[in-house]
């Protein structure tokens, strides 16, 4: 029987450390990186499908193609490469690396437009950028360049290509700014050069010709065409103020020496959407730029979305704050998708830029709000399909493995160590850093209702029937009731540190494993060990069950090997060698075993333990797997590492030819389904006076509705009958109009048909007398045609006599060197005939010879054969020789052939271009008498520049006598500046004086003002005092007063002593018994406090009284001195203002003046050349003058003594610059005025420059002319 297998169902988390963790692979499917898979989630109906990346176990960027296509996830190792994914058949298609490459990760990757490239950007420590090309299945690198060579280079983040361009890329990171051209497989810098002066963190290209650069300052660069033209700023008051411009722009000394800005005001993610883009900048807020229609504004911030609010904690310690590294947008531009550093994701829709109002301006959850940190323990739920889990960020979080589906989250303010879910699901038990405490599960939240002083609680376990709980302290095992939440018993049997805690199936006894290697089982009612097992090194986990035979059997292991234990006696020990094993979990039904091994991989094989076989590993977590869940019906598996991520796996089902299968499904369909979740009383009681509250306010707007509508339907109504009137009213206005109309095109008919009628009279008229034109002009077209037509025939007959003596010559010389050829050859075949008889007369002469003399001559005879040989070779030779000639003939002759028809073919083209030349001939002819009618135009306009020269140049020598006027006034207005100057400082340094006798003064009002407000408190407190005594006063008056008239009334009963003393008896009963006079009898100082009282009062009042009015009058006279000196410093100063505002306008008006003076001499000079160019006094190509060298000389001498003059007065202005020509500007009212004269003084040396300019023209043409 084979190993059940199990799969990935579903996972809650985000792997970090990942650039570009999140990307959109279609319209409704995201990819990310959790554990070691990558997970492809459907948000429209949250499933998911995994990718496994073993091959890449350290991913560290992904990457996706602008079709869709393609998918790259660069990873890190001793082999750094690139895989590619396809999309759609999510199969890995290759890995690209590159050997030269040193460091031992990629960074960043990016796919080219045509996605037959890809960049990818290596880490440190050489930040090697390589561009890989793959062309027919074949991959290859295509170029390599090394960024660590660039001077203060930081690390580089991100690597974009163009949008359209194959050849373009970009590169930035922290002081790195970089455009690259690919020429000739060389990457080269192009563009903008001040990269090293921002941080860069992250890129994107909004178009053809724009790159938009995230920076650390809450700015986003916005280059065109390699070019910076704009920097646009992210405002909000949480980014806090704008940073100084060295902070940002001069380089990182600026920053003290730290790499990046303000973590609140980095840009971390930016995406380009149809319109606009969104830019991610400071914790939990994305903002949405709008393109603007202002050519200089470029974009202008429209809307901010927001990830969550932030917590009062959260703001001021950082914890909670989610800083987004990655947006991603859907193809369709639906949706937005981002991740933060915190491992979470949050989705929302892309606002609308023309919505008036936005949806929802609030991020929400992918599918889960994730651990942000690792998982640090957990456990499942024995009757439910929960499992709860407690994490690094001091969250207890409850899930619905079965729905795939989170249903709380709990913070707490400690670090959680342990965790024991009830088998109900209604209590959990949390370990904290001060105690451990007993919650109620509540739809909502957790509530706690019992605490165990238990610091650090490294385990604690909830009995299987729920009402007995376990807990570890230290080396000892306390056992609490569930019921009376008191402690039973306090066991030790440990010497170290309990690790792992346990349960019989029956509750009857506990088993706990600890640091010393010891297994111990407890009996929980009698307080006592019943069993030990201390075979192991050590145990730092533990996990229980039931086996198939109906024994409690516990699993426990440290390191590589692991340990069953069965009724108390160790069974099987088993060592896993491909790593170190951190928890485990047991199905007896589906004869499971699974543990969790420190390299995150999920380790599978058979239970029990005797029936193992090979370990099967399934890659799980990127980080160590700390917890592994069985669920009651172990149909699930839930892993949970240090990752933060938590892995729900699906269990092969259980298979009908298995052991003990009918007693595993009656013991699965016989576990408790409890649905139930804890509800208080005042949940409940808030819950339905909302319902309530909800209802009344339901049926008050249902109510509000109906008024509502029948006061709209009363006034549609009203307003329905008005408007039937108003356009009653207008129909028949119309139908008035139309008769009108009808009318008046009736009479414009009419007239219209007269109007025809005269038209054509006079049109036919008309034509008549254009026909006769035209056949006049006819008449004359078809004369001049057939003259045309007679020249052209005999032009015709003389080309065709041409033709037919050429093509005579042609066949002439032809014949002739024909029979030359044959001639020859006749020659040739004569002499082979001879050649033939002579050799046939030597042959016949041979053969007698030898039949003569054969004895006697055979060596003669062999002689006679060799030459004969001989003889027969060289005439064959001679055979084959005229045969080649022969054939060199015949080819001359088929050349000859060819020539004659190309001749022919020339012959056709030369007459074509005969007709061409007499074309052009014509057109030449109308140009020429086009250029005579020209010509003489010219010469007209020569003669009126000619009369404009000699005006010009009168009109120079005057404008020379104003500039020299213009300079002595320019002198004189400075000599009158140098005084002014000096009475200004004067004044300055009077009114400084005045400022601070000011502030002096100020000191002693505002220490009178003190004194005079004391003084007038302690008036108010003597008043209040003296209040106080007249009151008393007039009480004890009026009480003396009604005490006399009891006293007046009882005397008049002084002769009844019976009613006397009854009288006597009732005033004693009522002033002295009852208390109501006893604090005036019974002090006796109150008439000398009441008099002293008054004394103070009435003192007090004649010293306020006194003091008040002289503070005032010096307070009075203070301010007068203090006007006057503001009066006549301001009368000073607005004399001084008027005085130099008049020079300084003057000043300015003198240099306009020159200014416009110079300007038109200029331009009357640039006059002069063209008017001598034109009259060819001047070479209009070199611009030299043809005038005589006298004349020349002349002119640039007058110019020479022109310039040196307007040298001498600028060297004059330069040294009076010196002096300050313009006064101290003390005040930023005169500031205006300064930038005046300091632009006239730069027009001067501008003018200066255009001067030495024209000397050295001017020089240099007349050298030439010699």
């Amino acid at each position: 029987m084979s190993t059940p297998t199990v799969e990935p169902e579903y996972v809650f988390g985000l792997r970090g450390g990942v650039t570009e963790c999140v990307v959109h692979v279609d319209t409704d499917t995201v990819a990310y990186p959790a554990g070691s898979y990558l997970v492809l989630h459907d948000t429209a109906n949250h499933r998911q499908h995994f990718v496994s990346l073993t091959e890449e176990s350290k991913p560290t960027a992904l990457a996706i193609s602008p079709k869709r296509q393609y998918l790259g996830v660069c990873r890190a190792g001793d082999a750094a490469a690139v895989s590619v994914w396809d999309v759609a058949a999510r199969k890995r298609l290759r890995f690209l690396s590159c050997a030269e490459m040193v460091s031992e990760r990629y960074v960043a990757a990016a796919f080219s437009p045509d996605e037959r490239m890809v960049a990818a950007q290596g880490g440190p420590p050489d930040w090697t950028l390589v561009l890989f090309l793959w062309e027919k299945g074949k991959v290859r690198v295509f170029s390599v360049l090394r960024l660590s060579d660039t001077p203060g280079l930081g690390p580089v983040s991100s690597v974009t290509y163009h949008l359209e361009d194959n050849g373009i890329l970009s590169v930035v990171g922290e002081r790195v700014l970089k455009l690259l051209k690919l020429n000739d497989k060389l990457l080269k810098t192009w563009g903008y050069q001040g990269g090293h002066n921002h941080n860069c963190q992250c890129q994107v290209w909004a178009d053809q010709h724009t790159l938009l650069v995230g920076t650390d300052v809450a700015s986003v660069l916005l280059l065109e065409e390699g070019d910076l033209r704009a920097e646009i700023r992210v405002t909000h008051p949480d980014l806090g103020p704008e940073c100084d411009k060295k902070t940002s722009g001069e380089g990182v000394a600026a920053l003290g020496g730290r790499g990046l800005g303000p973590r609140h005001r980095r840009v971390t993610a930016l995406k380009v959407f149809t319109g606009g883009f969104l830019c991610a900048c400071g914790p939990d807020k994305v903002f949405v730029f709008q393109k603007s229609d202002d050519v200089n504004e470029h974009y202008f911030q429209r809307y901010m979305l927001r990830i969550c609010e932030p917590s009062p904690a959260a703001l001021v310690s950082g914890r909670g704050e989610h800083t987004i590294t990655t947006l991603s947008l859907s193809p369709g531009e639906k949706n937005i998708v981002a991740a933060t550093h915190t491992r979470q994701l949050f989705t929302n829709p892309l606002p609308s830029l023309e919505a008036a109002k936005l949806p929802s301006l609030m991020f929400s959850p992918l599918h889960a709000r994730h651990h942000e940190g690792g998982v640090v323990d957990a456990d499942g739920c024995l009757w439910k399909s929960i499992v709860v889990s407690g994490g690094q960020d001091r969250t207890v979080r409850v899930w619905d493995y079965q729905n795939h589906a989170l249903l709380l989250t709990h913070a707490f303010r400690e670090d959680i160590f342990s965790l024991s879910l009830h088998p109900t699901g209604l209590h959990v038990a949390v370990g904290l850093t001060d105690a451990l405490r007993l919650h109620h599960v509540l739809f909502d939240c957790l509530r706690p209702y019992s605490e165990i002083r238990i610091r650090r609680c490294g385990a604690c376990s909830f009995s299987p029937s729920g009402n007995l709980f376990a807990a570890a302290d230290g080396n000892l095992l306390v056992i609490t009731s569930n019921v009376s939440l008191k402690k039973i018993f306090t066991l030790k049997g440990h010497s170290a540190k309990v690790t792992g805690i346990g349960w019989y199936p029956d509750s009857s006894a506990a088993m706990t494993c600890a640091a010393d290697g010891t297994v111990v089982g407890w009996d929980v009612h009698k307080g006592q060990s019943i069993w030990e097992v201390d075979s192991l090194t050590s145990s730092n986990y533990l996990t229980w069950t039931l086996s198939l035979d109906g024994k409690p059997t516990v699993v426990a292991g440290h390191g590589s090997s692991f340990t069953e234990i069965t009724g108390g006696q160790m069974v099987q020990d088993i060592t896993y060698e491909a790593g170190d094993l951190t928890c485990a979990g047991l199905a007896p039904v589906k004869t499971l075993v699974t543990l969790g091994s420190t390299s995150g991989q999920l380790v599978v094989n058979r239970y029990p333990l005797h029936m193992a076989q090979k370990f099967m590993t399934f890659p799980a977590h990127s980080g160590s797997l700390n917890k592994v869940l069985v669920t009651g019906d172990e149909s699930k598996v839930v892993t949970c590492g240090a990752d933060g991520v938590i892995l729900v796996w699906r269990v092969a089902p259980l298979q009908e030819d298995s052991p003990g299968y009918v007693a595993a499904r009656e013991r699965l369909e016989d576990l408790p389904h409890v649905p139930e979740m804890l509800v208080t009383r005042d949940d409940l009681q808030k819950t339905r006076h909302h319902l309530e509250e909800l209802e009344r306010r339901v049926s008050y707007l249902a109510r509000d509705k109906e008024v509502h509508l029948g006061l709209q339907q009363q006034e549609f109504a009203a307003s329905r009958d008005a408007l039937v009137a108003r356009y009653q009213t207008i129909v028949d206005q119309m139908n008035d109009t139309i008769q009108t109309l009808e009318k008046e095109r009736e009479h414009l008919k009419d007239s219209h048909k007269d109007s025809l009628a005269k038209l054509a009279e006079e049109h036919s008229g008309v034509m008549a007398d254009h026909q006769q034109e035209l056949r006049k002009k006819l008449l004359y077209e078809y004369s001049k045609q057939d003259k045309l037509e007679a020249k052209l025939k005999e032009m015709q007959q003389t080309l065709d006599r041409q033709v037919e003596e050429a093509e005579k010559r042609t066949r002439l010389e032809l014949q002739e060197r024909l029979d030359q050829q044959e001639g020859v050859v006749e020659h040739l075949k004569m002499d082979l005939e001879k050649t033939t008889a002579e050799l046939e007369r030597e042959r016949s002469e041979g053969a007698e010879i030898v039949r003569l003399v054969e004895a006697a001559t055979e060596a003669e005879l062999g002689q006679v054969r060799s030459s004969l040989h001989a003889q027969l070779a060289e005439e064959h030779q001679n055979v084959i020789r005229l045969r080649s000639e022969m054939a060199a003939m015949r080819k001359n002759f088929v050349t000859v052939q060819r020539e004659q028809e190309q001749k022919e073919e020339d012959l056709r083209v030369l007459s074509d271009d005969k007709s061409k030349l007499q074309s052009s001939i014509r057109g030449l002819e109308r140009e020429l008498a086009a250029l005579r009618r020209e010509v003489n135009h010219r010469d007209d306009i020569i003669h009126d520049r000619e009369s404009k020269i000699t005006n010009t140049r009168e009109r120079i020598g005057e404008l020379e006598k104003q500039r020299f006027l213009l300079d002595h006034q320019l002198g004189q207005l400075k000599e009158e500046l140098e005084p002014l100057q000096a009475a200004l400082d004067q004044r300055a340094q009077q009114i400084k004086q005045m400022e601070e006798e000011m502030s002096e003064t100020r000191l002693v009002v505002s220490a009178r003002d003190r004194q005079v407000k004391e003084l007038g408190q302690r008036l108010v407190t003597a008043g209040q005092q003296s209040r106080h005594l007249q009151q008393r006063n007039h009480n004890l008056a009026t009480t003396l007063t009604r005490v006399l008239a009891d006293l007046a009334s009882a005397a008049h009963l002084i002769h009844h002593p019976k009613k006397l003393k009854d009288a006597v008896k009732s005033l004693n009963d009522k002033y002295v018994q009852s208390g109501r006079l006893k604090e005036f009898w019974t002090r006796p100082d109150l008439d000398k406090m009441a008099t002293s009282s008054a004394g103070d009062g009435a003192k007090a009042d004649s010293m306020g009284e006194e003091a008040v009015p002289e503070l005032l009058r010096q307070r009075e006279m203070l301010e007068r001195s203090v006007a006057t000196l503001r009066a006549q410093a301001q009368k000073q100063a607005r004399a001084s203002k008027d005085r130099i505002t008049t020079l300084v306008k003057e000043n300015s008006d003198h240099l306009s003046s020159l200014k416009t003076l110079e300007s038109r001499c200029w331009r009357l000079e640039e006059d002069l050349r063209q008017a001598e160019s034109m009259a060819g006094l001047r070479d209009p190509r070199s611009g030299r003058r043809k005038a005589s060298r006298d004349l020349l000389v002349q002119t640039v001498t007058r110019q020479a003594d022109t310039i040196a003059r307007l040298q001498d007065q600028i060297r004059t202005l330069q040294e009076t610059k010196g002096v300050t020509i313009v006064p101290i500007i003390f005040r930023e009212r005169r500031l205006d005025k300064a930038k005046t004269i300091r632009q006239c003084e730069d027009d001067g040396e501008d003018y200066k420059e255009k001067i030495n300019k024209d000397l050295v023209d001017c020089t240099r043409n007349m050298n030439d002319n010699n």
